[in-house]
């Protein structure tokens, strides 16, 4: 049985980042019952998984998770 707590909730996650030839690449995606830290930390791995490939190493990655309203 899964335990369901007051932090977990819809997050529209929004992530940016700079690619190695210096342009700036935004994500967002929605996490689905997942807590603020699981929804920031999903979506850094995902980017740093699927763009590893040109994720400028020099620049840090900022990730914004906001609760969704519906």
């Amino acid at each position: 049985m899964m335990l369901f707590f007051g932090n977990h909730g819809d997050y529209e996650v929004t992530c940016n980042f700079f690619s190695k030839e210096g342009q700036t690449i935004a994500k967002k995606r929605i996490c689905h019952n997942v807590s603020k830290k699981e929804a920031r930390d999903g979506m850094r791995d995902y980017v740093t998984n699927r763009f590893s490939d040109i994720i400028d190493v020099a620049h840090p990655i900022k990730v914004v998770a906001k609760l969704t309203t519906k």
